[in-house]
């Protein structure tokens, strides 16, 4: 038996180490491993209680030697072959070292793994849902199942919270660089230098590990933004470039790929990508996890970078000239621009397009104009820096003309906001961060244009039968990664419970085999690994629903793909019908979702094929925007309703959503035919119902819009907000509508009793 190292490093947070310390009793087999524990001097105790346990080995520090540095004394005294890097803010789960170990010893080159967490950046977090330590358990063996017969997907970098690693890599390494002195960046830089080594470094997506997330931290967040910049700036001095840029996943460009790669092509056996402004190459290995097989080229300026990425086994052209690569013409499946101004010319363009075989496809990053701080900056006529900026700043009607210039069908633009790596950078705020996560929410241009800085386009060679998609918007993982980190706060220790959301206890099934298209939500791996915000947001709603439909009968209107009947009925209801205008997703949800007490049908919100006073309760979430008239819809509701029924309700707030409409006018959003203010909905509403409670969802303060603070300036008062006086929400989790002021909800949600007579 190959024997395991593992290693904690701590510095307090007692209660945590205990509770991660029993996990690794419960679920490693004895005998497989040794338990090293590196304390830095903590005050609560820590030290004592190590020494006490048997089966730790304790190495005590007398002050904070940093993570770094215990690392390196763990790894000093250990007897491992294989040596695991644990914080101690974490919990492990059934088989977690097993599958660990499975990975890495599967291929020599691999020199360390790492898992998917609930709580992580760099796009190892997954949406996770579960509420005691046993739902954990059976969530991590689902995670496990669900994983598919190629669990692991090759990475540039491994989160240091867990990494499993081959003790011969990391000496070969050198260990962790102490230089970083008490922690961030070290994981980065240790990460590359075994990439340079050549050792793979793979995420293991079978394998789930629970973390509350930066529990040394929190105590002191103005050390930890302090470290953050000092250390950012030495991992710069030391490789020449910053982590944030050089090792992005560009998941947003990528993300319009999965989307449209029915109509681009991937190409077949060994398709060919190329990635201008490549880094270190980790789109390209996320591509390659896409399409198995496939040759990697990459264009990168920075000697450094392109060392990392050529040992990602990716032929790099140091020129940004096509004609210097020596690629042939239409050899190339897909390109992909990190900084599509390089490229701003119909002849540039053109040159690019030579290279792709026919319906190959090119997605370019372009700077947004309308963002908003762009145009502030613009706006300053002194600010010459912000007038030659501006040759780089590209509108959308600009970015669709130079597609179609060179010749090119665009098919897709997204609109998004540019994650720096799941971090908070020192350009702009992690505050910032968060309020463009919930403002990046919707799917409307004109609220797109002023609060999301990239425009990303897809263009489609030689098939000019294509037409032009409307505009949508995409959230990248990064946001949410950021959003914890702004906002994150201590858990109660030391049950999971407080820290997630109630939800099944059977995790609902996947319809992997279901397109989500951007307005019905699927419950599929798609959705929970590119759309986790959405995701997110439509489970709250229906979480929020299943407080009140025990013992009820349920019309779940517009259903859509099932899954939230599913949960209705699982919460108690009596019985659940679901209903939607269309028969494939009602056929659908009947397959996956149907059994005794839940059935579904094909039907008219508008015309509902039930006698009256049919239902206790009517459910009907982000369906009244649809329908030709909201009015008529609470009508048709009350009518099925029995006296005093349930009608909960949520839709988008156009004060949010669309706030230079009126009522009238018809939304940036295609698929909507109207959109609610606040009052404009409970006027409608209070025609047929008494209002009980109402939520709102994504709170976006006054303070932060454009038109607010130029309304403020103009009279000569102060801009911005006191800090205690911004609502702040826990991801996506409905609020109740009396504590917004001087603030909006993205989505309102009402519950209601329908008025007897």
């Amino acid at each position: 038996m190959v024997l395991t190292s593992i290693i904690l490093v701590t510095r307090n947070g007692l209660d945590y180490t205990k509770s991660c310390v029993e996990s690794i009793r419960r679920h490693t087999a004895a005998g497989s491993y040794e338990l090293i524990l590196v304390d830095n001097g903590s005050e609560d105790g820590t030290a004592d209680w190590a020494g006490a346990e048997p089966d730790i080995l304790l190495i005590a520090n007398h002050g904070n030697a940093g993570f770094p540095k215990g690392c390196n004394q763990g790894v000093s005294a250990a007897s491992g072959e294989l040596l695991l890097l644990l914080n101690n803010d974490t919990l492990v789960t059934p088989d977690w070292l097993d599958g660990l170990k499975r990975s890495l010893l599967s291929d020599p080159s691999i020199g360390a793994v790492g898992p998917v967490t609930n709580s992580a950046y760099y796009y190892t977090q997954i949406p996770s849902h579960y509420s005691t330590i046993e739902e954990l358990d059976r969530f991590s063996e689902s995670v496990r199942r669900s994983a598919g017969s190629h669990p692991m997907e090759e990475r540039l970098k491994l989160i240091g919270f867990c990494m499993l690693l081959r003790r011969e890599a990391y000496e070969k390494a050198g260990g962790m660089d102490e230089r970083f002195g008490i922690g961030n960046y070290e994981d980065d830089d240790l990460s590359l230098r075994l990439k340079l080594l050549g050792y793979k470094l793979m995420l293991c997506r079978d394998t789930f590990i629970h973390h509350y997330g930066s529990v040394s931290f929190r105590a002191d967040s103005a050390m930890y933004l302090q470290l953050f910049a000092r250390n950012n700036e030495l991992f710069r001095e030391k490789w020449g470039f910053a982590s944030s840029e050089a090792l992005i996943i560009h998941s947003d460009m990528l993300g319009l790929l999965d989307r449209e790669v029915s109509a681009a092509g991937g190409g077949s056996g060994s398709p060919r990508f190329l990635n201008i402004g490549c880094g270190c190459g980790a789109t390209l290995l996320s591509l390659r996890h896409r399409f198995p097989g496939a040759l990697l080229y990459g264009v990168e300026k920075n000697g450094q970078a392109a060392k990392v990425a050529e040992a990602a086994g990716i032929r790099v052209f140091g020129s940004e000239d096509p004609e210097q690569w020596g690629l042939e013409t239409g050899s190339l499946d897909g390109i992909l621009i990190g900084d599509a101004h390089i490229c701003g010319t119909p002849e540039a363009m053109r040159k690019l397009k030579r290279l792709l075989k026919p319906a190959g496809w090119l997605i370019g990053t372009f700077l947004n104009r309308h963002y908003y701080p762009f145009m502030l900056r613009y706006l300053q006529p002194d600010n010459d820096d912000a007038q030659q900026q501006s040759a780089y700043l590209y509108s959308i009607e600009q970015v669709r003309k130079l597609y179609a210039d060179a010749g090119f069908a665009a098919v897709s633009t997204l609109l998004i906001d540019d994650g720096k790596d799941g971090r908070p950078g020192s350009d702009i705020s992690a505050e910032d961060f968060s309020l463009l996560e919930r403002l990046a929410n919707g799917k409307h241009p004109v609220k797109g244009r002023l609060t999301s800085g990239s425009i990303i386009t897809l263009g489609i060679s030689d098939k000019p039968e294509l037409t032009q998609a409307p505009v949508t918007e995409l959230e990248p993982e990064e946001f949410t990664a950021v959003a914890a980190v702004a906002e994150e706060l201590p858990l109660p220790l030391p049950p999971v419970a407080e820290a997630v959301q109630v939800v099944p206890e059977q995790p609902l099934k996947e319809q992997n085999d279901v397109v989500f298209s951007g307005e019905r939500l699927v419950v599929n791996r798609q959705v929970k690994e590119r759309y986790a915000d959405v995701y997110e947001e439509h489970l709250y709603r229906y979480e929020l629903a299943c407080r009140y439909v025990r013992g009820l009968k349920v019309l779940d209107a517009a259903c859509g793909a099932g899954y939230g009947s599913a949960l209705l009925k699982h919460a108690g209801a009596s019985e659940v019908t679901g209903i939607d205008i269309d028969a494939v997703s009602a056929r659908l949800a009947e397959r996956d979702y149907g059994g005794e007490g839940i059935r579904f049908e094909t039907g008219d919100v508008l015309k509902l094929p039930f006698a009256g006073e049919s239902f206790d309760a009517v459910i009907s979430f982000e369906t009244i925007e649809h329908v030709s008239e909201g009015a008529a819809w609470i009508r048709e509701s009350a009518r099925v309703l029995k006296p005093g029924g349930l009608f909960i309700v949520s839709t988008p707030n156009r004060s949010v959503t669309n706030p230079p409409l009126y009522y009238e006018e018809q939304p940036f959003n295609e698929y909507h035919r109207f959109e609610y203010r606040t009052s404009e909905l409970v006027g409608e509403l209070l025609a047929c119902y008494d209002i009980e409670e109402m939520f709102g969802q994504n709170p976006v303060d006054d303070s932060r819009l454009l038109s607010m603070n130029w309304m403020r300036e103009k009279v000569g008062l102060p801009l911005g907000r006191a800090e205690e006086r911004l609502l702040r929400a826990e991801g996506h989790e409905p609020l109740p509508l009396a504590r917004f002021k001087s603030c909006d909800p993205m989505y309102v949600i009402a519950v209601c009793r329908k008025k007897r007579t």
